[in-house]
């Protein structure tokens, strides 16, 4: 974001501003730590399995040898995960903090050419599709500050779905006073 915005200080006040953000693999650990450095530290319990046995020289002892066995707790505070967790995530697999604080590891299926029909065949089909489909207006054919569409010119035919007229819009530019 930083590259976009042109400064450090507001692509970290935008950043500041979001309630949910969710992160792929990355390739570097500075961007990793945008979502570690949020975390909160965690209790991390450990186990340590102790055994010993030992015989008797002794030839008036009842036993020839005791033995014995414990599990040893141990509790130290550490990372939720670390920037390095995010840089060795697997294809579609992401992390994301929502509302602020609650972690959540997502998984996503990957898409299989070879086993959905549905599946076009590549980038150009898609946009084909959605140049048949998708209503085309110009970022001036909103009424800037009137809010959502109470601006917008459909034209005769209109929109397939009134109640869902926003999905079906492709805003060519920048988005205008959007």
């Amino acid at each position: 974001m930083e590259a976009r915005i042109g400064s450090r200080a507001k692509a970290q006040q935008i950043g500041g501003n979001l309630n949910t953000l969710i992160m792929l693999r990355v390739k570097n650990t500075e961007t990793a730590m945008i979502l570690t450095d949020q975390l909160d530290e965690v209790e991390l319990v450990t186990t340590m399995s102790a055994s010993q046995a030992s015989d008797s020289n002794n030839p008036l002892d009842f036993s020839d040898f005791t033995s014995r066995n414990e599990d040893r707790l141990s509790a130290r505070l550490g990372p939720m995960i670390g920037p390095a967790d995010l840089v060795r995530l697997p294809k579609g697999q992401a992390f994301a903090l929502i509302e602020g604080g609650k972690l959540y590891k997502l998984r996503m299926p990957l898409p299989d050419a070879a086993h959905d029909p549905m599946m076009p065949e590549d980038l150009a089909a898609v946009a084909e599709d959605m140049q048949s489909r998708y209503l085309r207006v110009t970022p001036g054919e909103f009424a800037p500050g009137s809010g959502w569409g109470s601006g917008l010119t459909i034209g005769a035919a209109g929109p397939r779905d009134p109640d869902d007229w926003l999905r079906q819009v492709v805003v060519e530019g920048k988005g205008g006073d959007l």
